[in-house]
């Protein structure tokens, strides 16, 4: 593929939560690579800055590879731990090179 969809995401948890979210980040990372056709790259990352912040960055071959990572079942599983110890808005940014 030589455009990739690439996307970085901000998720703000409460910082007495961080074991949790790094569990569920890191199982969805593995699952989305492992699992998902069309998924070139899925890392996250912790902030060394920013307590209780956590970055996903990710690489999809198509739109519709990214549709249906956020049907997949790993997805929702990850969201049922992080949904209840976020700590504000998840920062969806869809990137275009510049």
């Amino acid at each position: 593929m030589s455009n990739p969809i690439r996307v970085v995401a901000t998720l703000p948890v409460q910082p007495d939560q961080a074991d949790a979210a790094r569990a569920a980040l890191a199982g969805l990372a593995a699952a989305s690579l492992a699992n998902e056709e069309g998924c070139l790259q899925y890392d996250a990352f912790e902030s060394a800055t920013a307590p209780g912040t956590f970055i996903t960055i990710e690489a999809w071959e198509s739109q519709a590879a990214i549709d249906a990572h956020m049907a997949a079942p790993h997805v929702a599983e990850a969201f049922g731990v992080l949904g209840p110890i976020l700590a504000g808005e998840i920062g969806l940014h869809p990137l275009r090179a510049v």
